[in-house]
C-alpha cells in the first residue's frame, strides 16, 4: 500500500545544477524595477535565482563564482535593427566616415587598394555629402584620378546610394543608354551619362559584376560581426539584412556548431521563389539554446533621406520636382504582407518617408483585412526606422498593431540637414519617438549599424538627450520627442524582445528567463548624461556563458 501510495505522489522537481554565480552586483531586474544589490544564479542557460547572497551560494557551491565588483546588471540588451553580416564586412574595406570632401575619401579608397590582389574590386563605406562643402553628390572622376584602372564602389554611409568610378560603370554595363530602373535613380551629367552615382534599386544594375562573396567569407565577416556586437554589450541582434537561402544556411551552420556568441533573430528575402522555399521550410529555432531564430521577412517601401530616395508625400524642400522612390510598389508591399500573415511569418517593412509609411501602413492593413485571424507569428508586423510619419498617420501604428523599430542614432547623425529635405511643418513629424509612444504605438530600438555605431548606448544616449555626441544642441534637438532613461532602457531590453516574440524568455532577469545578462561598469541610468556613451562593457553573458569580459573566449 505505502509502495503504491509512493508511485502516486508527484516527484519533487530536482534544482538544476549550478554553472554560474554572479555576486556583488547592483541588478535591474527590469526597466521599471528599482536597483538592488543581488547575486544571480544560473543553471542550464536560465536564469535559476536573484536575490539574496546567502541564498545563492547555496544554490551555486558548485558553480563558477564571478565578482562583478559592484558593476551594473541589465536584462541582456538587444539591438532590434542591425546588419550583421555589414558590421563585419565594414572591418575589412575603407571606412570612409567623417572625410570631409569626396577628394578625402577617394584618397582613403586609394590607399586601401595598394594592400588588394589585383583585380579585386576596392569597397568602401561611410562617405556622407551632407558634411561637405556644397552637399553634393560626387561623381566618378574624382575616383578615377587615383584609381583610374580599377573598379572601386563605394555605399553611402546609409546604405541606399553607392559611389563608382568608370571602371566599375564599364563593368556593370552602364553608360548613357542605360535607363533608370523602377524604384532607382541613376545621376547623371549635363550631356545625360551616368555621374557615378547610383541610388535604390539602381544599385542592382552593379551588384552582379561585384564578385559574389564565398561562404567562407560571409561566416568570417557575420562571426566579426557577432563578436563586435558581444564586446559592447548586446546579447541578441535582429538582423535586418533580408537573407538569402545560402546565407541562411551559413547562419545554420554557425548555430548548429554552437559558433554564434550572440542570439540572432534573423530575417529573409522577400523575392517570391525565396518567400516559397522559406514558408515551405517554415519557421526555423536553431542551435541548442534559441541561437538562431528565422521566422522575419524585410521588405522595403522606399528609400532613405540622405539620398533623397525617401518617398515623400510632397517634393522635397531642398530640391522641387521629386518626392523619393518607391523601391517597391504598393501592391507587391500588400502581397508580401497577406503572404507573411497567412503563413504566419513576421514581415518588416523599411519605411522612412511619410509616403513610405503609409504604404507600409496600408499593405499592413490590407492584409489584415484578407486575414482576419493569422497564425501566431504574423501579429506583429514591423516598420523599421518609422522616420517622417503624416500627422494622421500616427495613430494607425496602434491600431494596427505595428511595430514602429527606431534607431535613436539616426536623429542625432541626420539632424544638420533634415530640417532642409522637410522643411518646418514635415520636420515636426520626424524622428518622433515620443509622439509615437503617446499614440499608443509600441517600440522597439537598434541601430542601423553599420550605418550608425553598434554600441547600444550610443542609442540610449539619443534616445534620452537628442544631442550629438559633442552634447549639441545644447537643449537637444527638437528636445520635447526625448524619451526618459527609464523608457530608452526598455527599448533596447523589454520592448525588443517583444518585438521579437521574446517577452516570456528575454527582456527580465528572473526565474526561468534565459541568461541573457549585459553588465555595465556605471550605471548609465544615474550618470552624468555626456558620459553615457563611454561606459565601459564589464561582461556579456548569454545563455549563461561569457561571451565577452573576463575569460571569454
Amino acid at each position: 500500500m505505502l509502495l503504491l501510495l509512493a508511485l502516486l505522489l508527484p516527484i519533487p522537481p530536482q534544482t538544476p545544477k549550478a554553472d554560474l554565480l554572479l555576486e556583488n552586483g547592483i541588478v535591474y531586474v527590469s526597466p521599471e524595477a528599482a536597483p538592488r544589490k543581488a547575486s544571480i544564479v544560473v543553471a542550464d542557460a536560465k536564469i535559476l535565482f536573484v536575490g539574496d547572497a546567502a541564498r545563492a551560494r547555496k544554490l551555486g557551491k558548485s558553480a563558477r563564482i564571478v565578482d562583478l565588483r559592484g558593476a551594473f546588471v541589465f536584462p541582456g540588451w538587444a539591438d532590434a535593427h542591425l546588419h550583421l553580416q555589414g558590421v563585419g564586412k565594414d572591418r575589412e574595406i575603407t571606412n570612409l566616415r567623417g572625410a570631409a570632401s569626396a577628394a578625402e575619401a577617394a584618397r582613403r579608397m586609394a590607399s586601401s587598394a595598394a594592400s588588394l590582389p589585383t583585380g579585386r574590386w576596392i569597397e568602401g563605406r561611410g562617405w556622407d555629402q551632407n558634411l561637405w562643402p556644397g552637399r553634393e553628390f560626387p561623381d566618378a572622376t574624382t575616383l578615377d584620378a587615383l584609381l583610374p584602372d580599377r573598379p572601386a564602389v563605394a555605399r553611402r554611409v546609409d546604405g541606399h546610394a553607392i559611389w563608382l568610378n568608370h571602371a566599375a560603370l564599364k563593368a556593370a554595363g552602364i553608360d548613357g543608354t542605360t535607363r533608370d530602373p523602377d524604384g532607382g535613380r541613376i545621376l547623371r551629367g549635363p550631356d545625360g551619362s551616368p555621374s557615378g552615382v547610383l541610388v535604390d534599386n539602381a544599385m542592382n544594375l552593379v551588384q552582379a559584376a561585384i564578385p559574389a562573396p564565398s561562404a567562407a567569407d560571409v561566416e568570417r565577416q557575420l562571426l566579426a560581426g557577432a563578436k563586435a556586437c558581444a564586446a559592447v554589450g548586446l546579447t541578441e541582434i535582429q538582423d535586418a539584412s533580408g537573407y538569402d537561402a545560402e546565407h541562411v544556411a551559413v547562419l545554420e551552420r554557425l548555430a548548429e556548431k554552437q559558433a554564434l556568441p550572440i542570439r540572432v533573430y534573423a530575417t529573409v528575402s522577400p523575392e517570391p521563389d525565396a518567400l516559397a522555399l522559406f514558408f515551405a521550410k517554415g519557421i526555423r529555432i536553431r542551435g541548442g539554446t534559441d541561437f538562431l531564430t528565422v521566422r522575419g521577412i524585410k521588405a522595403y517601401a522606399d528609400g532613405a533621406l540622405g539620398s533623397r530616395g525617401a518617398a515623400l508625400l510632397a517634393d522635397y524642400s531642398d530640391e522641387p520636382g521629386r518626392r523619393g522612390l518607391l523601391v517597391t510598389s504598393p501592391e507587391r508591399l500588400a502581397e508580401i504582407a497577406t503572404a507573411a500573415r497567412k503563413n504566419g511569418w513576421q514581415l518588416w517593412i523599411h519605411a522612412i518617408g511619410d509616403r513610405g509609411n503609409r504604404v507600409a501602413l496600408d499593405a499592413f492593413e490590407q492584409a489584415a483585412q484578407s486575414i482576419p485571424a493569422p497564425p501566431p507569428g504574423s501579429d506583429r508586423p514591423r516598420i523599421e526606422h518609422a522616420q517622417v510619419i503624416s500627422p494622421e498617420d500616427f495613430p494607425r501604428f496602434a491600431r494596427a498593431g505595428v511595430i514602429a523599430s527606431v534607431q535613436p542614432t539616426h536623429a542625432t547623425s541626420d539632424m544638420g540637414w533634415a530640417g532642409e529635405r522637410l522643411g518646418p511643418s514635415r520636420i515636426a513629424g520626424a524622428y518622433a519617438w515620443r509622439r509615437l509612444k503617446n499614440s499608443g504605438a509600441r517600440l522597439a530600438g537598434g541601430s542601423d549599424a553599420p550605418v550608425e555605431s553598434e554600441n547600444p548606448l550610443a542609442g540610449f544616449y539619443a534616445a534620452v538627450t537628442r544631442k550629438d555626441p559633442s552634447g549639441r544642441p545644447p537643449e537637444g534637438w527638437r528636445p520635447g520627442e526625448r524619451l526618459s532613461r527609464r523608457e530608452a532602457l526598455a527599448l533596447f531590453t523589454s520592448d525588443a524582445a517583444f518585438a521579437a516574440f521574446e517577452e516570456k524568455s528575454r527582456g527580465r532577469i528572473a526565474p526561468g528567463y534565459n541568461a541573457d545578462l549585459t553588465i555595465f561598469s556605471r550605471d548609465p541610468m544615474i550618470v552624468d548624461e555626456a558620459e553615457i556613451p563611454a561606459i565601459p562593457v564589464f561582461m556579456t553573458v548569454v545563455a549563461g556563458a561569457i561571451a565577452y569580459g573576463p575569460a571569454s573566449p
